[in-house]
């Protein structure tokens, strides 16, 4: 359990003090109704919405990495990088041909690598890389983003008491070919290695760290999303919701209706999951002069909402879900505690906050309520303190 204690210290008679208790309050419910019943995960590698019918859907794959090339003692690079600022920023959709052979690449991976039904049939390609050095050392991150629409993710529909099996192998997506998109404002741009960066902004720093372990070192696949089944399914944190209403439903055909989801995350932010972690490593390298490369990789994360009541099984040794309309029984695999304990909690810290809200608003009337001073020179005068904690003063007084 983490317990926060928040003071604010201001004027007892200030109409701010009263104002920040009702903003606490409110913040409180929040926290209270939506910390209950719904997992928080920090932004994932991959979030899809997946219908047990087998409807279209986008997924995000996040690919983030950060490298950073110190020279302490100065040197050619030091010369070529400080000061400099680079940035190259687009996206690019089906209508590219060269994200067209990026999507029959993934395909190809998907069915030959990996042994999965998924098809994609559509993708939209976000890439930014930015560099920006100083006298001391330069900073290289990347993000890349690729939404493609899956299609044939449902292996066997259900019927009766047999569940919908969904596959799960895709999520583990690599690929590591080199991938050239064609854009209007950059040219070709190799999206898949960090050194093609450097390559093309950069071709100097490139020439000097060429054949050393820095280039060696950036040589590593962006898209690769492998980390992610390094975690089986089966040990990822999930929750199954009953009644699931919010505006996402619309990526499993509906139009907020109310829908049973179970969600399913794995990643860094979770608590019962401490192998996921940034992998940093250092290497020393040498041209003119000593330098160091660090290269960050950051750690992988999922969510994954699955239409129906959903458990972890698997097809011909690879990992799937297995869906039902509805819970038959009252559980959720987060913690093994029942459904039912859970809106419990949220409904008793939904009384609580209700119950500060109430104290809030009596206090803002009673503050309306008396005299004001508008003098320029108006005295300050404080009301008796009127709090359970004074019982306490009272005894250690004594």
């Amino acid at each position: 359990m983490i317990v926060f204690t928040i003071r604010f210290i201001t004027d007892p008679k200030s109409s701010l003090n009263v104002t920040m208790d009702r903003y606490f309050a409110l913040g409180l419910i929040g926290l209270l109704i939506f910390g209950s019943i719904s997992p928080i995960w920090a932004t994932s590698d991959l979030s899809v919405n997946l219908s047990a019918s087998g409807t279209p859907t986008q997924a995000t794959f996040k690919f983030l990495e950060s490298a950073f090339i110190e020279y302490p003692n100065g040197g050619k690079l030091k010369d070529l990088l400080a000061g400099k600022n680079y940035t190259i920023s687009f996206t690019e959709n089906s209508n590219n041909t060269s994200v067209q052979d990026l999507m029959h690449q993934l395909n190809t991976v998907l069915v030959r690598d990996q042994k999965s039904p998924v098809i994609i049939t559509d993708l939209i390609v976000r890439y930014t890389a930015t560099l920006v050095g100083d006298d001391k050392s330069t900073s290289i991150d990347y993000n890349l983003q690729l939404i493609p629409t899956l299609t044939s993710y449902v292996i066997t529909k259900g019927s009766g008491n047999n569940p919908t099996i969904i596959d799960a192998v895709w999520m583990g997506l690599a690929l590591k070919d080199p991938v050239i998109i064609k854009t209007a404002q950059y040219g070709d741009v190799e999206i898949n290695t960090p050194i093609s960066f450097m390559k093309k902004i950069v071709p100097d720093v490139y020439s000097n760290i060429k054949g050393t372990p820095a280039e060696d070192a950036l040589k590593n696949n962006l898209i690769d999303a492998s980390s992610i089944l390094q975690e089986p399914i089966d040990k990822w944190n999930s929750l199954f919701d009953p009644a699931f209403i919010i505006s996402e439903t619309s990526g499993f055909g509906y139009k907020g209706q109310k829908v049973a989801i179970t969600t399913y995350a794995m990643g860094q932010s979770s608590l019962s999951e401490g192998n996921q972690k940034p992998t940093q490593n250092t290497i020393s390298f040498s041209t003119d002069t000593n330098y160091q490369l660090t290269t960050v990789q950051h750690a992988s994360s999922a969510s994954v909402n699955i239409e129906g009541h959903a458990i972890t099984t698997s097809v011909g040794g690879t990992p799937a879900f297995g869906t039902t309309p509805q819970s038959t029984g009252g559980t959720t695999s987060s913690g093994g505690f029942p459904v039912g304990i859970i809106y419990g909690m949220a409904i008793f810290g939904a009384v609580v906050a209700g119950g500060v809200l109430f104290w809030s608003n009596k206090k803002l009337k009673d503050s309306a309520n008396r005299p004001k001073d508008t003098g320029p020179y108006r005295t300050l005068e404080y009301e008796d303190r009127k709090h359970w904690a004074d019982k306490f003063d009272k005894k250690s007084a004594v």
